[in-house]
């Protein structure tokens, strides 16, 4: 055999040997638990034994105990009072941290713990849970859902019996590292943003440690938990949005992270597409920008709103806050935009024509304006092109009508040969030639009173409609050539 192996079987003999004269009760000892086993012998009958019992009755008791002069019970006669008795073998440190279980601070030891014998663990009088329940109410485990060490009586595994460093509540941990020893941290709070009460480890800010009727242990049902915190006016002063009314706040919102802000789901505009259609807003040729950029809550407010829809302000002041341009502050304004109907016009989110109109000029026009005076025998060529934008403004301008420019300006755009010369080119009746105006053919087109028109001049509409006819030359009057209109104000 090799020496350094029989030298230590050599030493672990002699040491088990110390141990077994230390642990052996001495005779006198012996003789003395001999007398008390003679009345206290069930004393140590349970399966679990006080290892001080292998020291002898007086390691706690003393020899003898007589009976109280005048009663026929007798005292227990130990050595000194709980709880300095049992810190002469247990720590004292265990039991005087900075939470103590009132037990522990009264010195009441033999409340939980049988000091002899018993059939449970470290010597408790009853089993756990039930041990718990003589002081604290069994309601607090009874709830719809549990907890499982609630459930399965696992006190301790959260719980320290005598005294705490960590919680006024005897926690073995401070939280969240408490809750980390079963629930896994990274799913709770490892990612960029974190609940608040996660962040500062307050889990039972929203769970209740024990049971509850509300799942996942929460301490309250839906969103009345979030208003133990959140402002319940700013989620219910005006409409609501559906998952608010209802109180799915997790509808939208991760109750521990997220890697979107706001603890959001997903970011915009997925997350409002988990509920609203997704086509209703891509697709189309023309996108808003707010839309295409995934900015739902740049028009709309997620949880509650004054306006319709949602909206952060009612029409037209929501458009106001991108759209307010020098084309919205012309004199005359568009009468639909005028009383703030900008979606009579326009969809708010995605279309197939350009500026996000609801349909193409001019049947967009037309859901309002008659065609009757649009589609006459001869059309204005710009009207029959449906460019009804050529010469009105869509929504102000400072000129009556709408028109891009006042007067005669506005047909001089396209008709500037027509103002170069006399117009028209043809010759006058003799009474009609004014040798004043130094010429013999044409007709005023300004400055001059129009009879037709009482109070206006004249001008280009005096003799022609804008938009459609029944006579070639866009004439407001029946007139097969420009000398048949004169009769009508030269009689």
């Amino acid at each position: 055999m090799n020496t350094k192996i029989l030298i230590t079987t050599i030493n672990m003999t002699i040491l088990c040997i110390i141990a077994a004269l230390c642990a052996a009760p001495t005779p006198a000892l012996a003789a003395q638990d001999q007398e008390c086993g003679k009345c206290h012998d069930a004393m140590s009958r349970g399966k679990v034994l006080h290892p001080a019992l292998k020291k002898g009755c007086t390691a706690c008791h003393t020899a003898s105990h007589p009976g109280t002069p005048g009663k026929d019970k007798a005292v227990l006669s130990l050595r000194s009072e709980q709880p300095d008795l049992c810190y002469d073998c247990h720590s004292r440190n265990l039991f005087l941290r900075r939470y103590q279980h009132k037990p522990a601070v009264s010195g009441k030891c033999t409340a939980c713990h049988n000091p002899h014998s018993s059939n449970n663990m470290y010597l408790l009088t009853t089993s756990m849970p039930d041990l718990c329940w003589k002081c604290h109410d069994k309601k607090i485990v009874t709830k719809q859902t549990t907890h499982f060490p609630s459930t399965a009586g696992l006190c301790s595994a959260c719980h320290d019996a005598h005294s705490s460093d960590s919680h006024e509540k005897l926690l073995t941990s401070n939280m969240p590292e408490l809750c980390y020893k079963c629930h896994d941290k990274a799913s709770i709070g490892g990612m960029q943003n974190v609940h608040q009460p996660v962040i500062s480890g307050k889990c039972t800010a929203c769970h209740n440690p024990h049971s509850q009727v509300a799942k996942n242990l929460l301490a309250a049902d839906g969103a009345a938990l979030c208003y133990t915190c959140h402002d319940k006016k700013t989620f219910t002063d005006g409409i609501a949005h559906t998952p608010v009314e209802q109180g799915g706040c997790l509808g939208c919102h991760a109750p521990h992270q997220s890697r979107s802000e706001k603890l959001l789901l997903a970011k915009q505009p997925d997350l409002c597409f988990l509920c609203h259609e997704k086509k209703s807003f891509t697709g189309e040729k023309y996108g808003h920008k707010p839309v295409t950029g995934g900015r739902c809550t740049t028009c709309h407010r997620p949880h509650a709103a004054k306006a319709k829809n949602l909206l952060t302000k009612s029409t037209p002041g929501i458009c106001f806050e991108c759209h307010m341009t020098e084309e919205l502050g012309g004199r005359e304004k568009h009468g639909p935009f005028k009383i703030g109907m900008c979606n009579s016009c326009h969809k708010s989110h995605q279309s197939n024509t350009s500026k996000l109109l609801i349909g193409k000029t001019p049947d967009l026009c037309f859901t309002c304006h008659s065609t009757e005076d649009f589609k006459n025998k001869v059309v204005h060529k710009p009207v029959a092109d449906g460019k009804c934008y050529d010469c009105h403004g869509i929504h102000t301008t400072p000129f009556k009508n709408l028109s891009k420019a006042d007067g005669n300006e506005l047909c001089r755009k396209c008709h500037q040969d027509v103002f170069r010369g006399s117009h028209p080119n043809t010759q006058l009746p003799a009474d009609l030639r004014s040798k004043k105006r130094g010429t013999t053919t044409g007709h005023p087109l300004d400055k001059v009173d129009d009879p037709k028109r009482p109070g206006k001049s004249m001008a280009c509409i005096s003799c022609h409609n804008p938009h459609s006819a029944e006579w070639k030359g866009l004439f407001r009057y029946k007139a097969e050539k420009p000398q048949d209109l004169c009769q009508h104000c030269h009689r």
